[in-house]
Order: C-alpha cells, then structure tokens, then sequence
C-alpha cells in the first residue's frame, strides 16, 4: 500500500499533513476518533506536533503537523501500521466539519495568523529604537 502522506520505518508510522488543510486540533481528533482500536491493535500514539520553519517568512507558509505511532507487537507490523494509517483518515473524514463550520475556522486562524505578524512587526519596531 502506498502512503502518500505518511511513512513507515521499522515499526514506527509517520503520518504528515498540512496547516494548509488540517489544524493540529483536527488531527488530534481524528486520532482521539479510533485510539481505543488503535490500543487494541497494539499501537502506542506518540504524539503530534507541528514542524518549526526556520527564520521569519514574509507570508503565511502552511507548516507539516506529523503525528507519530509505534507498533509494540510481533507479527504483521507494516499491515498494522497501514491499518493505523487508514483508520486515522478515516478520522479525519469522520470528526471534519461542514464547510461552513471549516470556513468560519479558518478565517479565525487567518485573523490569528495576522494578529501573530502585527505583533512581529511591532517587536521589530520597538527593537530599533
């Protein structure tokens, strides 16, 4: 099975997605969505973060959230990551909000990116003086 947003090394499963798309707090419910049968499978979530770009960029650049499983069993270990791997889209899928609920998100985040820049901007003024 292909993963084009995700990789398996070993029995660790690296799922990636985008601020473009996703908030950190949709992934984390979709992952919240099937833990229990991500448990019963044998796979430990370890976390999700999102990657830091370096140095300031002159506008909003959508950044990756990755969100990390183990597997802790013997057998089967890239069938049950794969498994892990659809379940968490199908996460994804279930916890979205309709459009208009998504729209409303992402103008407050748009807000909150340029309240984050105005501040910048004035750290950086107050700086020079």
């Amino acid at each position: 099975m292909e993963l084009p947003y995700g990789d398996i090394k070993g029995n660790t499963l690296s799922m990636k997605f985008s601020t473009a798309d996703y908030s950190i707090a949709s992934v984390m419910n979709a992952i919240k969505v099937h833990i229990d049968v991500l448990e019963e499978l044998g796979v430990m979530f370890l976390g999700a973060q999102t990657e830091i770009v370096a140095g300031p960029t002159p506008v909003f650049q959508p950044v990756p959230v990755v969100a990390q499983f183990v597997y802790t069993g013997k057998d089967n270990t890239r069938d049950t990551l794969e498994k892990v791997y659809t379940l968490v889209w199908q996460g994804i899928i279930a916890s979205f909000p309709d459009e208009a609920s998504w729209s409303q998100a992402k103008e407050a985040y748009a807000s909150f990116i340029a309240a984050q820049a105005d501040l910048l901007r004035a750290r950086t003024e107050a700086s020079k003086e």
